[in-house]
């Protein structure tokens, strides 16, 4: 005997049955009970075949029928492992198998716990396993394990007499490149009344919780400590040349009740501050209006020297203004860095995009009388339809504009003016206007 029955998964994520359940009443044909011999799983690429078993919720030996196997299988389409689900059974009247053929869904996501500080992670998960077995830290995107999680996490807060309501939601953590279900407890304060960065050498422990006292009485959050700790904290270390540093996940502990913190936490964020990284050389390539020496003078590293992030990032500007120089305001730049270990040094490999040559368009000055304007126009030697360079703009704005409002102020008291520069790109027709606006002011100093 071979019967098989077939589940499949709709764009509204309901289970459908594609084809009529065939009557699976001649497995129990004989009077004595039909029992399951056996569980295949058919088609598996990343799950693996005992934790489909476990999310079915059959077992080998148990008493089954039509009914029992076509709960199970509504039980594993339910759970959103899979994408298609078709089962068939083989045997005799007293013992059968059943064999799963499943496409499996795209993908899984880690589940995260935000803010659960009553517990450990172990234990968060061991409890989400009494009630959903096949669970290994991920959820499906599809499907109703997400909920069965929520109501897990709940049911451990309840046992515990702790207030609060657990939510999740989906999160793309951008530090690490990928996507979560993120669970936390909503409804209930928990401050952090102290921090400490175990691992921490190269800084002074004493100096990263300064440089944190923003966390400080702030609610606990698993997912806000870690991106305080990349975006704030990851930078005094690449100052070092320690590129590679990488702050762990923090953990929390519930603190000492205290007049100045009340039902908070202690938050421990581990450190490893890695290697000290000396510069090797840096590696263009897409550059044409400008050589590769010259880019790399104007990124100013020299081998050997400290791989300082703070020098790379300043160094990168100097190469957008040599661009700019050039014409060439709408240049990207991507980044790539190698490590070699052995020696301790990294090359960074610059993509570069330089886009379109730019001209200088038309000069537009507002708020001045027409023989003022006349004036200062004369000052201007940036011809139209010359390469646009805009470190002649910022030239202008330091030098030749605070001499042209001083001389005026030396002609008439009553001159009291303000100027302000801006340049408007014309991507259309590749060239750059600029406008220059006087606005009266209080005052003596010009800006």
């Amino acid at each position: 005997m071979n019967m098989t029955v077939q589940f499949s998964k709709t764009m509204t994520r309901a289970i459908v049955l594609l084809i009529a359940l065939f009557a699976l009443a001649s497995i129990c044909q004989a009077q004595q009970p039909t029992r399951l011999s056996k569980i295949e799983v058919v088609g598996l690429k990343r799950i693996p075949p005992d934790q489909v078993i476990s999310a079915s919720e059959l077992k080998v030996g148990q008493t089954v029928d039509a009914g029992v196997l076509d709960a199970a299988a509504t039980k594993l389409m339910q759970s959103g492992l899979f994408k298609k689900l078709t089962y068939r059974v083989r045997g005799t009247a007293g013992q059968v198998a059943v064999i799963f053929e499943v496409e499996e869904a795209n993908r899984s996501l880690p589940v995260v716990y935000e803010n659960f500080v009553w517990f450990t992670d172990d234990e968060l998960e061991a409890g989400i396993r009494n009630d959903i077995p096949f669970f290994n830290g991920t959820a499906p995107e599809a499907g109703d394990t997400t909920e069965k999680i929520t109501q897990a996490l709940q049911r451990l807060l309840n046992e515990k007499k702790i207030p609060g309501r657990v939510e999740f939601m989906p999160y793309t953590d951008l530090a690490r490149g990928r996507q979560e279900f993120v669970y936390a407890v909503k409804g209930v304060k928990i401050p952090i009344c102290s921090l400490s960065f175990p691992g921490a050498d190269a800084i002074p422990e004493a100096q990263l919780i300064k440089t944190s006292q923003p966390l400080i009485q702030s609610d606990y959050s698993r997912k806000d400590a870690s991106v305080f700790a990349n975006y704030t904290l990851f930078p005094l270390y690449r100052r070092l040349g320690r590129l590679r540093a990488e702050f762990k996940a923090a953990t929390a502990e519930p603190a000492p009740n205290s007049s100045s913190c009340v039902n908070g936490v202690v938050v421990a964020i581990p450190v490893d501050e890695g290697a000290v990284y000396s510069w090797a050389q840096a590696e263009w390539n897409g550059n044409q209006a400008l050589p590769a020496a010259e880019l790399s003078t104007a990124l100013g590293m020299k081998a050997g020297e400290v791989a300082d992030g703070f020098k790379i990032d300043a160094g990168l500007k100097e190469v957008r203004k040599a661009y700019a120089r050039k014409g060439y305001i709408a240049l990207h730049t991507r980044e790539a860095s190698e490590f070699d270990d052995s020696t301790q040094k990294v090359t960074y490999r610059f993509a570069v995009s330089e886009g379109s040559q730019y001209h200088m368009g038309s000069l537009t000055i507002n708020g001045l009388s027409p023989d003022l304007t006349a004036e200062l126009k004369q000052s201007w030697t940036l011809a139209s339809g010359a390469v646009f360079d805009e470190s002649y703009v910022d030239d202008f704005r330091l030098n030749a504009l605070p001499r042209f409002i001083g001389t005026q102020m030396q002609r008439s008291l009553a001159f009291r003016a303000a100027a302000q520069i801006d340049i408007k790109p014309d991507a259309q027709n590749l060239t750059v206007n600029v406008i220059i606006t006087f606005k009266e002011r209080s005052g003596t100093q010009p800006e």
